[in-house]
């Protein structure tokens, strides 16, 4: 349970923090900050998954392990993609709401 949390957060922190540093950073090239900080957490949700997750690889390494008969590694495996998804699309959200971008 602890390493789905850490993978949530990880993920989540990834987003936010790259987005809110993306904005200074607009801010200091004299771009529009709040649009450009929410345009980063939706580009930046992939990376905050495979950030979280710690390599794509792995994931599909445990995923194999299903035609081995062994299933316990793969919803484990699942479970952390999922944390990791969410933990992404919160941030994104999060930003989203923090900027309050409009669609």
């Amino acid at each position: 349970m602890a390493q789905v949390v850490l993978t949530f957060f990880i993920a989540y922190g990834i987003v936010v923090g790259g987005a809110i540093t993306g904005g200074i950073g607009a801010f200091l090239t004299e771009k529009m900050p709040l649009w450009y900080t929410g345009e980063l957490a939706k580009q930046l949700k992939i990376w905050g998954l495979v950030g979280a997750l710690g390599g794509t690889f792995d994931s599909f390494m445990q995923i194999e392990k299903i035609f081995d008969g062994q299933l316990s590694p793969v919803f484990r495996q699942l479970i952390l993609i999922f944390a990791a998804f969410m933990g992404a699309h919160i941030g994104s959200l999060s930003i989203e709401w923090l900027v309050q971008a409009r669609k």
